[in-house]
Order: C-alpha cells, then sequence, then structure tokens
C-alpha cells in the first residue's frame, strides 16, 4: 500500500481487528479472510528483522490471475477493494498486502485541490481503479524521488526514486486490456503497488541510512514547511 500524508505517500494507519485465519486455501497466506462483517489484517515485515518476513505473501511474487475469473477470484477481489474503501488517506493497495498472492491491484488518484499543493507532481489523477496482471515499462530515464510509506512495513518512511512517466498494461474484471501512460504521483503509486506483486518492498529501494521513523519525518517536515513559510511571507 502507498498512502498519503503530507506533501508525500506517507503510511498512515491501520485500524483493524478480528483476525480470523483462512490459510489451507490456494495463494493464501497468513491472516487473508476474516468473519463476514471484517477484513484482514496486513501481512508486515519488520524492519529490524526482515528475514522473518522472507516466505509470506509480501516477499513472494505473486500468481498470475487467469480468466475467465473463478469465484474465489471474485471473493479475493472484492475483499482487497473493501479493505482499500476502509482506509484513510489511501492511494493503493496491493493484493499479497493482505495475503493473498494474486497479481491484483487497486488505487485512486483523486482530484483534490488541497493534496495537489503539497504533491506539485500530481498531475495527473485517476478514478478508483483495480487491475488485475498489471504491468509496466518506463518512458525514457527521468526519475523523480520522494518519500514512500506502506502499512506492510510499520512506522517507516524513505525517499524512493520512480520513473517519472510509464506505460502500463493491465486487465479489467472481464479480461479486457487496459493501456495507458501514467506520469508523477500516478506513476509512483502504480510503479509501488506493482512492486508488492513480485515481492518487492519500497524499503528495498531506499538506502539504510536513509530510512527513519514516520516522526522523524513529520519532524523534518514541519522544519523544512517552517522555513518554506519564512522564504515566501
Amino acid at each position: 500500500m502507498i498512502a498519503l500524508w503530507d506533501n508525500t505517500a506517507i503510511v498512515y494507519a491501520e485500524k483493524l481487528t478480528k483476525v480470523n485465519r483462512r490459510d489451507d486455501m490456494p495463494n493464501k497466506f497468513n491472516g487473508t479472510v476474516l468473519l463476514e462483517d471484517s477484513l484482514p489484517n496486513y501481512v508486515t515485515a519488520d524492519i529490524s528483522n526482515l528475514e522473518a518476513s522472507s516466505k509470506t505473501s509480501i516477499r513472494i511474487p505473486a500468481s498470475s490471475v487467469k480468466f475467465p475469473l473463478s469465484k474465489e477470484d471474485k471473493k479475493d477481489i472484492e475483499i482487497l477493494i473493501k479493505k482499500f474503501d476502509n482506509e484513510e488517506n489511501c492511494a493503493g493497495l496491493a493484493a499479497p498486502q493482505i495475503g493473498i498472492s494474486k497479481r491484483v491491484i487497486v488505487f485512486a488518484i483523486p482530484d483534490d485541490p488541497a493534496l495537489k499543493k503539497w504533491l506539485p507532481d500530481l498531475t495527473q489523477t485517476m478514478p478508483k481503479t483495480l487491475w488485475i496482471n498489471p504491468s509496466y515499462k518506463p518512458i525514457g530515464t527521468e526519475m523523480h524521488e520522494d518519500y514512500e510509506g506502506c502499512f506492510s512495513v510499520k512506522d517507516v518512511t524513505g525517499p524512493v526514486k520512480r520513473y517519472k512517466k510509464i506505460n502500463y498494461r493491465a486487465f479489467d474484471q472481464e479480461g479486457k486490456i487496459i493501456e495507458g501512460q501514467a506520469e508523477g504521483f500516478a506513476a509512483r503509486v502504480i510503479q509501488h503497488e506493482i512492486d508488492h506483486l513480485d515481492g518487492k518492498l519500497f524499503i528495498d529501494l531506499v538506502p539504510k541510512d536513509k530510512i527513519m521513523s514516520r516522526e522523524e519525518y513529520r519532524k523534518k517536515r514541519a522544519e523544512a514547511l517552517k522555513e518554506k513559510d519564512k522564504i515566501e511571507n
């Protein structure tokens, strides 16, 4: 998951309870499905012991989804969308983050003037979108660095370089091909979520000495904003 916070992609908070494991099903890892009125917890990696998560769904490449969708696929997609809708400030979520090892993501890039104020690279908006078996290719070599956060790696952030423009390709739930281009923050979100499908986390792209706690980042960001206000005023 990539989340919106201030002017960057920083993890917000998780608020879910009532875990009911369903580990015995295909493509499932710990904590996939809960009681009917609940949602799955996140599969997480501990920054101090990354080896412990090496065999979980967030570290193993997810399986491609076949068409037509099976009843189980449709249920998993429904759960993923509900989980996404349940979060605040969430820009994107990948199925492996909730224990579903399938190549499915959901994301949204809102048309929010307040958000654009803090995200100068938010030049492209997209409605809530679900993609199956997505992939991308960079357009050119230009990259942009910004801070990212993720519910799968609690309470830390770090600067990640991503391609500024990409071509994407995916399928909708009917198996129809979706193709296009994304830039700026939209391209960042797509790259972040597809990384999850390949067992990669944003911290894999951040030098160890650049990883900081969310609280440290907040202080750093607050100081930067004060300096910016002084210059502008």
